[in-house]
């Protein structure tokens, strides 16, 4: 049931990147960023041979490398993907970083990804402070109306359940890399 939902819902667009909803044709950062944590935990626990593992991969790998070129200087992605003018949004990075670590140390990434999640971290770290305090963490976004609305999220700067969680699972699977951890 998971990789059918996943393979057969009709947001992932041409460019690879995945509409917040079909009624919302906009790349909302956390969104992209669930749709990756969501690829990347299915394949790590779908079997080698399931019938469908072969078209899972391919369509997470062409949503991780629309998202690569979109990465800012800072190692962030932004509120709305493809918006350059939008906050640094940290939930976004972090699920996406986490996929995209977990693909290299898999094999499902070569190491031509590693300078991309690499910055990623970076960024992800310059926005947690020692108390587990984030910055730049949009707050809950259900269907918004308009592009304006997306843009117009509040950001959570100090002590956010969210937030702090999809850093550590970041943190997690950077250690994890830099360990060279096998699957399991």
């Amino acid at each position: 049931m998971l990789t059918g939902f996943l393979l057969d819902a009709p947001v992932q667009q041409p460019n690879g990147l995945f509409w917040h909803s079909r009624a919302t044709p906009f790349y909302w950062g956390r969104g992209n960023g669930f749709a990756a944590l969501g690829f990347a935990e299915t394949l790590t626990h779908l079997p080698g041979n399931h019938p469908r593992r072969a078209a899972l991969l391919a369509k997470h790998l062409k949503h991780l490398e629309a998202l690569r070129p979109h990465q800012r200087p800072s190692g962030m992605l932004s509120q709305v993907v493809d918006l350059p003018g939008s906050y640094q949004e940290l939930t976004a990075t972090c699920m996406a970083g986490y996929a995209a670590a977990r693909g290299m140390r898999l094999g499902w990434l070569d190491q031509s990804w590693r300078p991309w999640v690499d910055l990623a971290w970076q960024g992800v770290s310059e926005r947690v402070d020692e108390s587990g305090g984030i910055v730049d963490a949009c707050t809950n976004t259900g269907v918004q109306k308009s592009l304006q609305e997306y843009l117009d999220r509040a950001a959570v700067f100090g002590l956010d359940d969210r937030g702090g969680a999809m850093a550590l699972w970041f943190a997690t699977e950077m250690e994890q890399l830099r360990r060279g951890t096998p699957a399991g």
